[in-house]
């Protein structure tokens, strides 16, 4: 239930998209250029992220990683925050990795309800974001960075 919730919610935010901004068109996300710019962000993440490889990025969010061109893939052992940002063959995978990204963040949740509640608010928050054919992830401490950078 909780996935065809997140299926759904996933496709509101697709559809609303479109409409927000209106005169300035979104680039795809650069993986290697974008996570840098937010990992050296003050304040987004809590402590420092663990690169985690494309292959096991894959495995980890259930991505087919025959249809991605590059990625940049972060992780904490401490916390719910993480940041993956993919770039893929066409735009159908993208659009399907952003269902996966979104069945990631309600996974984690249940995860941690029990073992780390304090982070259920970061992931409450969490960003999945579609452009083109990228797709970007962002479970942080601090949103309003995030928010900058995703407008720029």
């Amino acid at each position: 239930m909780k996935r065809i919730l997140c299926v759904l919610y996933i496709a509101a935010l697709a559809l609303a998209l479109p409409g927000c901004g209106g005169e300035k068109a979104s680039a795809p996300f650069d993986p290697m250029a974008d996570a840098k710019t937010l990992l050296e962000t003050q304040g987004v993440f809590t402590g420092s992220l663990t690169e985690i490889e494309q292959a096991t990025a894959c495995a980890l969010y259930g991505i087919d990683e025959s249809t991605v061109t590059t990625s940049a893939v972060y992780g904490s052992t401490s916390s719910a925050e993480e940041l993956a940002i993919f770039t893929f063959s066409d735009e159908a995978a993208a659009q399907n990795a952003g269902e996966l990204l979104g069945y990631r963040v309600e996974d984690r949740k249940e995860e941690l309800e029990n073992y780390l509640p304090g982070e259920l608010p970061k992931l409450d928050k969490a960003v999945v974001e579609i452009r083109e054919s990228s797709a970007l992830l962002v479970i942080a401490a601090d949103y309003g960075p995030v928010d900058t950078f995703l407008e720029s």
